[in-house]
């Protein structure tokens, strides 16, 4: 019976190893219009605009973060639609964004942060594909479930002062290294 077993199994592994599921990497998903700046994901479980959630992007992107809501709230939260069940689409929002923002794309299990520094405002992102949030195991993306848009504060410009202890800073090393010589 285990002989048995082991005959058929070795191929159904050979096949799911052929069609199997790839770690998905968030630049595989793209923006029409605007690109995004950079992109953190594909990351495990749900995305709801958790004090977790926020922190994470000023940790990974600067700054500090605020949920501003979801396409699966009551009236879309910011969107003006959700274009959940599809694996491309168009982010709709009710006004115009701009500055520091992320969008938080879930499919399936997974989602993606995508971080826009957007200097003229806008009225809709398109993106084209979900393979970069989640795909099946034969590599096909999975339907958008929703989307989340935090606004960050600008971050801080340095002062001249600061600017001017670093220089100073650089060069007591630079002198430093020049007497090692």
């Amino acid at each position: 019976m285990l002989k048995s077993l082991a005959r058929f199994s070795l191929p159904l592994l050979a096949l799911l190893a052929m069609n199997g599921a790839r770690a998905e990497d968030c630049a595989d998903t793209s923006f029409s219009g605007v690109a995004a700046s950079a992109c953190v994901g594909a990351r495990p479980n749900n995305i709801n605009g958790a004090t977790a959630e926020t922190d994470f992007l000023a940790t990974t992107f600067g700054g500090s973060w605020t949920f501003v809501g979801s396409t699966d709230s009551t009236g879309f939260g910011p969107f003006s639609s959700n274009p959940s069940g599809a694996t491309s689409g168009t982010l709709n929002f009710d006004s115009a964004v701009s500055g520091r923002i992320v969008i938080g794309l879930k499919a399936a299990n997974q989602h993606s942060f995508y971080y826009f520094d957007l200097t003229a405002p806008v009225t809709s992102l398109s993106f084209d594909t979900t393979a970069g949030i989640a795909t099946n195991v034969r590599g096909n993306p999975q339907n958008l479930s929703h989307a989340i848009l935090y606004a960050g504060s600008p971050l801080p410009v340095p002062e001249p002062a600061s600017w001017a202890l670093l220089a100073a800073g650089l060069g007591v090393i630079g002198a430093i290294a020049r007497r090692r010589v």
